[in-house]
């Protein structure tokens, strides 16, 4: 539960979201989470970690899925070869790829993909074409996780 004081107003949060509003007058409002609406769908990736979020009309944003990747950075001394090194990781990539495309089939409407144009184009050919159309606009904010969340809203509003 979270508390707000201002001076004049105590604002109750509880952990369900409804959000309660005593004012000094013991008056009690509670706003209606029904007129809430999605401004924006957020899919925010790169090759460590995916965060698909929905930001809120209220401005709450919504994670409906976050994923850690298994693919694999550079290595240390000794080890494997390079060459190998390499199919290794891009056959990891491409599993990465495909879970999160997995993930995607159960959201409907519009995406904005927040990616690294690199990986991008590899990105969109692993998609499904049922999830191809859902994706309305890339942008690239240099960021995943939570930080390309913002990142991404920022990049939107301006």
């Amino acid at each position: 539960m979270s508390l707000y004081w201002n001076d004049v107003d105590l604002t109750v949060e509880p952990y369900d979201s409804i959000k309660k509003h005593y004012h000094c007058g013991k008056q009690l409002d509670i706003y209606d989470n029904s007129k809430k609406t999605a401004v924006y769908t957020i899919l925010s990736i790169d090759l460590d970690e995916a965060m698909f979020s929905q930001v809120m009309s209220d401005g709450e944003i919504k994670t409906l899925f976050q994923k850690t990747s298994t693919v694999p950075h550079k290595m240390g001394v000794g080890g494997q070869s390079a060459v190998r090194f390499a199919k290794i990781r891009d056959g990891e990539i491409t599993l990465w790829f495909k879970r999160v495309n997995e993930a995607l089939k159960e959201f409907q409407g519009n995406i904005t993909l927040d990616m690294n144009p690199i990986h991008q184009r590899r990105f969109m050919k692993t998609l499904h074409t049922y999830n191809q159309a859902k994706i309305v606009r890339h942008i690239n904010s240099g960021y995943s996780g939570m930080c390309g969340v913002y990142q991404a809203i920022k990049l939107l509003q301006s």
